[in-house]
């Protein structure tokens, strides 16, 4: 391998078919750590023209009057590869409090003091990497392999979680991503609520055969208008007396200030802290002597009775209790509308921030998958501004990046991206700042269930993975087709 050039933070090598690189390999040239993100034919003098020469003449008309040692560099030469890789940065060895020196990596480049002809390029194992951008994995390791000359195990350090985004286009393995980082947080006694737009969630109890696995009695599935609790799925309610009348009044769309919405202050405040429901607020709504007033708000008991949203519930001491085991509490949004899943995520938020602000829950982590499509704006800016000072620490996944606020990738803390194949979807990548364009483009050439993983989780440097299979679980989430 050869040094070519330099241009900005990308520098151009030049190497053998016998050398055998591959995307996301990291080189090591004298001290410089620089990462392969694009691999092409090397364009040499000559090359060209030799090419041009042989395209133009038919195969049976070339009379070639070459001597074998020079047919032999020509074609050497035009089967010559070229490398581009991204400066990272460098290794430097330092020592410690007790005087033990140990290889770090540092970014940044101020200096650049290699030699073209003699400078030294090997590729760097993914062991010494690991080992200098402080990964150390716990056995077993199984969540992935590192794509790479010389693969190694990947795993991804719970506490290293924040903002965290899981996207890609469908098919490309997103989905399957997600699961197995869920039973990895089950696996770390952490507690996950995941809002399940597709119910693809609702069978990680089971395994193969169908029967439970051992996720089983640590996962919980809150189905809307399930008539009765079977297996590890039961209904979803929303207790009245766990919410405002302020709240009520938004869900059945009573216009603050009325006549009909001071009576609704009226019933919650004569209730107190005392439990009560959809029968009792109707029983108050036959005492109101306005005749406009009583149809109005009767009317609105009807349609929170039409939702099936509202009645008696465990949810908080499941939430509470888990909270202590670890687990995922799943929100199965596929039986109702979009207005219903409003309703259900803003209650299920709203109960987290009361939770993580009394103390009752320290830290949980939030699953969202395609939020745009059922949290408002401002309550997505909320879950990345304030709820994460409660302890809420939210991973969205998307087939869309485009769709969801800037302000998602400002504050992204990790970047997990398959496939992509749109040139938009790439450069709104890229606004994440945690990657550069050029490096989030080689997601072009990437294979289902292979990604970049990048940010707290690999120390900032950008790595490729290949998530493994997981067995023992129906992870489902599978794209149907028309034709077996």
């Amino acid at each position: 391998m050869y040094l070519l050039t330099k241009e900005a933070d990308e520098l151009a090598i030049v190497y053998s078919p016998e050398e055998k690189l591959k995307l996301g390999d990291t080189l090591a040239i004298d001290g410089i750590i620089a990462q392969i993100v694009d691999i092409q034919f090397a364009d040499l003098p000559g090359v060209l023209e030799h090419i041009l020469r042989k395209s133009l003449v038919a195969k049976s008309e070339i009379r070639e009057h070459i001597q074998p040692e020079v047919k032999s560099i020509i074609d050497f030469l035009t089967d010559q590869r070229l490398a581009i890789a991204k400066i990272r940065g460098r290794i430097v060895e330092i020592s410690d409090d007790k005087g033990t020196k140990k290889k770090v990596f540092k970014t940044g480049l101020t200096e650049f003091d290699i030699s073209r002809a003699r400078a030294e390029i090997k590729v760097l194992s993914q062991e010494e990497l690991f080992n200098a951008l402080g990964l150390c994995f716990p056995r077993p390791c199984d969540f992935g392999k590192t794509i790479s000359s010389e693969p190694k195990d990947f795993d991804i350090l719970a506490e290293r979680l924040g903002i965290n985004l899981i996207t890609g286009m469908k098919g490309s393995g997103k989905s399957y991503c997600a699961k197995r980082l869920l039973l990895k947080l089950i696996e770390k006694r952490v507690l996950t609520l995941v809002f399940d737009l597709n119910a693809e969630y609702v069978n990680l109890w089971k395994a193969e055969d169908n029967k439970p696995n051992k996720y089983a009695e640590l996962v919980k599935v809150f189905t809307p208008r399930l008539r009765r609790a079977q297996a590890y799925e039961q209904p979803f309610f929303i207790p009245l007396n766990e919410i405002t009348y302020d709240d009520f009044a938004t869900f059945v769309n009573v216009t603050p200030g009325t006549p009909t919405y001071q009576h609704l202050m009226q019933f919650w405040r004569e209730r107190g802290e005392s439990q009560f429901d959809l029968n009792d607020l109707e029983n108050f709504v036959r005492d109101v002597q306005n005749d406009a007033v009583r149809t109005a708000l009767q009317g609105r008991v009807d349609a929170a009775r039409a939702l099936g949203l509202f009645g008696s519930s465990n949810l908080t001491s499941v939430i509470t209790e888990m909270h202590k085991t670890g687990g995922a509490i799943i929100f199965n949004l596929s039986p109702v509308g979009q207005w219903e899943r409003s309703i259900i995520v803003e209650f299920v938020l709203r109960k987290l921030a009361q939770l993580g602000q009394s103390g009752a829950i320290r830290a949980v982590s939030l699953f969202l998958e395609e939020a745009q499509l059922y949290v408002e704006h401002q309550n997505i800016i909320n879950i990345l501004t304030r709820m994460r000072h409660l302890g809420i620490f939210p991973t969205f996944i998307t087939n869309d990046p485009r769709t969801l606020p800037d302000e998602v990738f400002t504050l992204l803390d990790n970047l997990i991206a398959f496939m992509f194949r749109n040139e938009d979807e790439l450069r709104q990548l890229a606004k994440s700042g945690l990657i550069d364009l050029k490096s989030i483009n080689a997601l072009k050439h990437l294979e289902s269930r292979q990604c970049i993983v990048i940010g707290s989780i690999t120390s900032n440097y950008p790595i490729f993975v290949e998530v493994s299979p997981q067995a023992g679980v129906v992870m489902g989430g599978e794209t149907r087709r028309l034709i077996s």
